[in-house]
């Protein structure tokens, strides 16, 4: 039986190695910091068996649906995650910016035009990908939008203590607007609500279980094979009662950091202003529209799906 996320030990090293990390970021050109990357990963790659496997059970449940992933997977996926970590310290020391993402032909500019009239919204991301990126534009004033407004993450600070300590570092701003995602009670949702009312975004991730109710989850099928979701993460989307969207920021390359990024927006389609017997069915459509796009986008780009444990051992709550 595998563990728990929260319950798997942060790797990486000690605080020095992140260090190092934030010294090629600041100091190297970037073709230098992707090959030091690159030599690190396989190193590390090397060594960390439970790692390769638990990303082999994600390649292989790509693989079984048609997928093409190719010869060292594990390390292409390992190599994707560290990039990503770069991509976040690049982002909050101010070295990424607006004309560097890339929108898709889908709701952009309806979100856009809602925040505009002063309406905020409800973002539902996940681990594909590099939110964190979009929410330091905003930070440095990068907006796709003509007025501006403040991005309220809701995130479990269980996990990633040592790297979120390095990012502090850099940015002693970054957690000002970060709500615990395991100390949401009714006055924090009042609060949410609050800010979402006065044009600002409250975001969460929908693909990984809390730490603290791990029976808490929501069911359905994902690349092929039931798992859980959190069900915190949909329900406050009905708590709140504000236009819900799903956004994903992705490298258009996956191993090139200079790469462009790919920015996809789009409107939830269930309204979840409804009685309160019809909420749990409004959740599971919710859920449905979700992990659909989510699947499209990890088919499209397989190693950029950050869930490092095996994810549909629904045993593990």
């Amino acid at each position: 039986m595998s563990k728990h996320w929260s319950e798997i030990e942060e790797v990486g090293g000690s605080v020095w190695h992140f260090r190092f990390m934030l010294w090629v970021v600041c100091h190297l050109p970037l073709f230098l910091v992707e090959l030091c990357t690159a030599v690190i990963c396989f190193f590390f790659w090397l060594g960390a068996a439970p790692v390769r496997a638990r990303s082999k059970i994600y390649l292989e449940h790509l693989r079984k649906l048609g997928v093409r992933v190719g010869a060292f997977g594990t390390y292409k996926h390992i190599l994707s995650f560290a990039l990503s970590m770069v991509e976040k310290l690049r982002g909050w020391k101010g070295a990424i910016k607006l004309n560097q993402i890339e929108s898709q032909n889908d709701d952009l500019q309806m979100l856009v035009s809602q925040m505009n009239q002063g309406q905020g919204a409800f973002l539902l991301c996940s681990h594909l990908g590099n939110m964190e990126m979009l929410r330091s534009l905003t930070e440095y004033g990068e907006f796709h939008t003509s007025r501006k407004f403040q991005v309220f993450p809701v995130v479990d600070l269980s996990g990633s203590k040592k790297f979120n300590a390095l990012l502090r570092e850099l940015n002693p701003e970054l957690m000002e607007n970060v709500i615990d995602a395991n100390s949401i009670d009714v006055d924090s949702a009042i609060w949410m609500k609050e800010k979402i009312a006065d044009g600002n975004l409250v975001v969460i991730a929908g693909d990984r279980t809390s730490a603290h109710t791990r029976n808490r989850v929501l069911e359905t099928t994902f690349l092929g094979e039931t798992a859980n979701f959190p069900e915190g993460a949909f329900s406050l989307a009905g708590i709140l009662n504000a236009p819900v969207y799903f956004v994903f920021a992705i490298r258009k390359h996956d191993f090139n950091i200079r790469s462009p990024y790919e920015m996809h927006v789009v409107r939830a389609k269930t309204n979840l202003d409804c009685l309160r017997k019809e909420r749990p069915a409004r959740l599971k459509m919710l859920l449905q529209e979700y992990t659909e796009l989510l699947e499209r986008l990890c088919k499209e780009h397989p190693y950029q799906w950050y869930n490092f444990y095996n994810f549909w051992d629904r045993l593990e709550k």
